[in-house]
C-alpha cells in the first residue's frame, strides 16, 4: 500500500505540472488521420479541444472525482494521443481498479514520453506501471517465422501495434490464437500470474495442399442378427416390467402424510429466496450496464467497431447485459418454480381422502333350512 498522503501531494503535483505541459503536448502530437485529412484548421481545432478536456480532467483528478477525470481523459484520448494524456488516464484506472486497461496506458507513456520529459515525471510513470503490471499478467508474442501475424487473446483482436509491445491480461485462463493467412493457427493455452511476464515464440506451419477425399467402398453394416439381439432384449425387458395386480379383496383406506405438504412448503420458500437473489444480481448487473453505457454515451462512442481505448469498457457493457438478462431469465424461473411448489403443497393439504378399494372378485354362497334352499350371488368391483 502506498502511503496516503504523499499519493495524494504527489497527485495533485503531477496533475498541475502536466496541466501546465498539456498545451505544448498535445500540439506537438501529430493530428488524428481525419482531422489531417480535413485540413489544418480542424487538426487544431482537434487539439484545442484535447488540451480543455485534458485541463478539465485534472481538475477532477485534483478533486478525486476518478470516474469523471477517466471520462475526460478518454475524449482527450480519442482527439489526441500523447504521453501526458496516456500517464494520468493509467493512473486515474488504477484508482478506478482497471488495472489492465491502466498498464497499456502507462507503458504507452513511458513509450512515448519526449526527451524533455522531466525525470520525476518519468519517474511516476515507472512507478504506478510498475505497481500496475504487479497486479496483472504480462505477455509477449514473437512469432520466430511470420512478421504480421494476427494475435487474438480470448477471441479478442489485438491491434497490430500494440502486438510489438507487452501485452497485458487478468490472471487466470487464457487462450491465444496467432494467425496468419497460408498458415495453421497456433492456439497457445496458458495460465497468467500476477507480476508475471510470460513470452510466447511458436512458429507457424504452412497449410498442406490436401488430396481430394474419396468415399470408402464396403462400409460395414450392421448385421440381422444384431438386431434380433436387441429385440429379443427389448421383450425380455418387457416382460420384467409387467407389474402384479393386487390382490384380490384387499380394501386399503390411505391415511394423510403431511410430510408431502411440509417438504413442498419448505422447497416454495427456498425457491423464492433464490428468484429473490437472482432479482438482486440482475439488478445489479443492469445498473452496471447503465453505467458503462453512459460513459460510452458521453464519450460519443459505440461498440460496433470501437478504438482501442473503448473495447475494454464496451466488453464490460455487454458482459453486465447478458449478465442482468442471464440473472433476470433465472429469477423469473425462480417464482415460477416457487409458485408451483406452493400450489402444489395446498393443493395437497385440501384435497379429499381417497380410499381405495382393490376387491374385484365375485362370491357364492349356498344356503339351505327345512324348507328353503339355495345360493347367495355377491360381487364387488
Amino acid at each position: 500500500m502506498r502511503n496516503l498522503k504523499m499519493h495524494v501531494a504527489g497527485a495533485a503535483l503531477c496533475a498541475l505540472s502536466a496541466c501546465a505541459l498539456a498545451p505544448a503536448a498535445a500540439l506537438a502530437q501529430p493530428a488524428p488521420p481525419a482531422a489531417a485529412a480535413s485540413g489544418d484548421d480542424e487538426g487544431r481545432g482537434d487539439n484545442a479541444r484535447a488540451t480543455q478536456l485534458y485541463r478539465d480532467g485534472n481538475e477532477a483528478f485534483k478533486q478525486k472525482r476518478w470516474s469523471d477525470a477517466e471520462l475526460l481523459y478518454l475524449k482527450a484520448w480519442a482527439l489526441v494521443r500523447t504521453f501526458d494524456i496516456a500517464a494520468n488516464l493509467g493512473e486515474v484506472q488504477i484508482q478506478l481498479n482497471k488495472v489492465r486497461s491502466a498498464a497499456a496506458f502507462l507503458a504507452f507513456a513511458l513509450r512515448t514520453a519526449p526527451p524533455s520529459t522531466k525525470p520525476e515525471q518519468i519517474a511516476r510513470i515507472r512507478h504506478f506501471l510498475d505497481e500496475a503490471k504487479a497486479q496483472v499478467g504480462t505477455l509477449r508474442v514473437r512469432v520466430k517465422n511470420v512478421a504480421d501475424a494476427e494475435v487474438y487473446v480470448d477471441g479478442e483482436r489485438v491491434p497490430e501495434d500494440a502486438v510489438k509491445h507487452e501485452l497485458y491480461v487478468e490472471p487466470g485462463e487464457h487462450t491465444l490464437v496467432i494467425r496468419r493467412a497460408g498458415y495453421e493457427d497456433e492456439v497457445v493455452r496458458l495460465v497468467a500470474a500476477p507480476g508475471v511476464t510470460e513470452t510466447v515464440m511458436p512458429e507457424l506451419k504452412p497449410k498442406a495442399v490436401k488430396a481430394p477425399e474419396t468415399s470408402a467402398a464396403g462400409a460395414k453394416v450392421p448385421g440381422a442378427g444384431g438386431s434380433k439381439g436387441a429385440q429379443g432384449a427389448a421383450a425380455a425387458a418387457k416382460g420384467e416390467a409387467k407389474t402384479k395386480a393386487p390382490a384380490a379383496g384387499a380394501r386399503v383406506e390411505e391415511q394423510r402424510s403431511w410430510v408431502p405438504v411440509i417438504a413442498l412448503g419448505a422447497a416454495s420458500a427456498v425457491g423464492l429466496g433464490v428468484a429473490v437473489g437472482f432479482t438482486v444480481a440482475s439488478n445489479d448487473a443492469s445498473a452496471d450496464a447503465h453505467r458503462y453505457s453512459d460513459v460510452l454515451a458521453r464519450a460519443n462512442e459505440q461498440c460496433i467497431a470501437p478504438r482501442g481505448e473503448f473495447m475494454e469498457t464496451c466488453t464490460q457493457t455487454s458482459d453486465a447485459a447478458s449478465r442482468a438478462g442471464t440473472m433476470g431469465d433465472l429469477a423469473l424461473g425462480s417464482y415460477i418454480v416457487s409458485a408451483g411448489l406452493a400450489i402444489a403443497a395446498a393443493a395437497y393439504a385440501v384435497w379429499p381422502n381417497p380410499q381405495k378399494s382393490t376387491e374385484t372378485a365375485v362370491r357364492v354362497t349356498p344356503f339351505g333350512g327345512s324348507r328353503t334352499a339355495g345360493v347367495i350371488v355377491a360381487g364387488a368391483w
